[in-house]
């Protein structure tokens, strides 16, 4: 039988010996049973409280669904997953596509009798388990807030030393180090003097000032260098000022993403205390960019609002220097996000119009070309009369009954949110199933004026031409249905600046036949900039 180890570690408190150990012991256990081990996929530092966040175990289920194997080794099954919601579900999703479960340590078995019953003992327990570190956890560090000692956390300007240099057990606090709080000082009044966010970040960068998590370990940072927004939270930021504030806020874990979201908590939860040894600012400066603050914030709530992306390209377009996303900073032009916040150097600008216009014009044109559009009608149409066919012949009811519950399913999964599919897709897939039924309530009238509408179907290839323009034109609405395709034909679409100034922009044209055509006009701010 063939074989898949997964693996994981929850914090960065536990190493990479941990995989190891979880690697040999199901290993050991394959070996002795006949099993051929055909991957191994781990999740390292990361939590088991959302399938979400997890590339190995998402890796792991898509292997699962594509059947690349039969059996799934852990060590136990809070390794697969320390909800009791995600874990029953993915056991399910497993067992239906005939993938068995085996926890080697904990006896776990998902083709015995009563196994679900452990599986949901289990994810109860995980679930306990978390909630009472978490307690434990704040009231270990609000003992810690009361006594005025460290809670933890880095912050750019200080550094942790031991409580009595010649006793290492003496526990640590923390100081101001020197040399970061030289920055810190010329970040504030940079600030003052009129400099933006974005400035600041590129005159360090360009003065080679190590940035903030630059030397810590188990950080993965999207871009290097200072960014606009890392210099806004130093500006924002009080504890420059001595005061030390703990519990303002707690991180709670979401579900479906598994990503760390900030919530507030009520100033009466709050614990603050001033240290006259950790001062950096004054409080006549930190009043003046708390002031100057106030004045800079965009009043203009279109651009705070957030929401789904509206154009075609958004999202798919990525810099070839840092890793960033090419965003819109208007209306009508995109740029480099890593550059935006001033750690990019990359800093030409693209027309939205020109972008849309160089990159989708080979599909358009290949899509719209009078071969495909008379090799579609043809199709179109014979797969109409297939239909009508088969919708003649069959028993209704039934049928509508079972689509109308897998409407209300995905719609619950739209709503709740999904761990496997993009809120797009999810979309779709309601709208296809709407359809069927459509067709399905109306097979029989359909069905006795088939030859009638069969008989109107050549004007099939001007209906096929509309809906090619509708799906790539610039209606948001229909948009959010094409950037998902485009998303699987083009993949993410590199911006690569070279040395003359222009861009050019490469992308994985999965269907060669469909996008065999080259493109080499000019595209930039002012149409003369990059090339595609």
């Amino acid at each position: 039988m063939r074989a898949v180890i997964y693996s994981r570690f929850s914090t960065d408190k536990q190493n990479e010996s941990s995989i190891a150990d979880q690697v040999r012991i199901c290993s050991e256990y394959a070996d002795a049973n006949e099993m051929t081990v055909v991957a191994e996929m781990a999740d390292e530092g990361i939590s088991g409280a959302a399938l979400g966040n997890r590339p190995g175990a998402k890796e792991m289920m898509e292997a699962a669904f594509g059947r690349q194997f039969e059996v799934v080794l852990v060590t136990d099954l809070s390794r697969l997953s320390r909800s009791n919601g995600d874990l029953s579900k993915m056991i399910d999703r497993l067992v239906v596509r005939g993938v068995r479960v085996i926890g080697v340590q904990d006896g776990y078995d998902s083709s015995r009798r009563g196994h679900k019953l452990q599986a949901g003992l289990s994810g109860i327990m995980g679930e306990a388990f978390r909630d009472m570190i978490r307690e434990r956890t704040h009231s270990a560090l609000e003992s810690r807030a009361r006594a005025k000692r460290p809670t933890g956390g880095k912050c750019y300007g200080y550094k942790s030393v031991a409580i009595d240099a010649d006793t290492p057990d003496s526990g640590r606090t923390i100081e101001v180090d020197p040399q970061q709080a030289e920055v810190v000082t010329r970040i504030f009044s940079r600030y003052i003097e009129g400099a933006s966010y974005r400035r600041i970040a590129a005159e360090l960068n360009g003065d080679g000032v190590p940035s903030p998590g630059s030397t810590w370990k188990r950080v993965n940072r999207r871009t290097r260098g200072w960014m606009g927004s890392g210099i806004r939270a130093i500006v924002l930021n009080v504890r420059y000022t001595g005061l030390i504030r703990w519990n303002t806020s707690e991180w709670i874990k979401d579900p479906d993403s598994g990503k760390r979201l900030r919530r507030e908590r009520p100033r009466s939860e709050w614990m603050e205390y001033q240290d006259e040894s950790l001062r950096i600012i004054s409080d006549e400066t930190f009043a003046r960019t708390q002031q100057r603050a106030r004045d800079a914030a965009n009043p203009d709530a279109r651009l705070k609002c957030g929401g789904k992306p509206k154009y075609l390209l958004s999202g798919l377009l990525k810099c070839n220097s840092c890793g960033s996303n090419y965003i819109l900073t208007s209306s009508t032009a995109y740029q480099c996000s890593g550059n935006v916040g001033g750690a990019c150097t990359n800093n030409i600008r693209i027309r939205r119009d020109v972008a849309e216009a160089k990159i989708l014009d080979p599909v358009r044109q290949e899509l719209l070309s009078p071969e495909r559009v008379d090799r579609m009608a043809r199709e179109i149409e014979k797969r109409f009369a297939e239909r009508m066919q088969e919708l003649a012949d069959k028993s209704t009811p039934e049928e509508i009954q079972a689509l109308d519950a897998r409407i209300e399913r995905l719609r619950e999964r739209l709503y709740i949110g999904d761990p496997d599919l993009e809120p797009d897709e999810l979309q779709m897939a309601i709208e296809a199933a709407q359809r069927k039924r459509r067709d399905l309530v109306d097979a029989q009238p359909i069905a006795r004026h088939s030859a009638k509408i069969i008989a109107a179907l050549p004007r099939t290839a001007e209906a096929y031409k509309k809906q090619i323009e509708k799906g790539l034109g610039a209606n948001p609405r229909e948009a959010n249905k094409a950037r998902v395709i485009l998303r699987d034909l083009l993949g993410p679409i590199q911006m690569r600046p070279e040395p003359d100034g222009s861009l050019w922009a490469e992308f994985d044209a999965r269907p060669a036949a469909l996008l065999k055509k080259a493109v080499g006009t000019s595209v930039g701010s002012d149409g003369s900039g990059g090339r595609i």
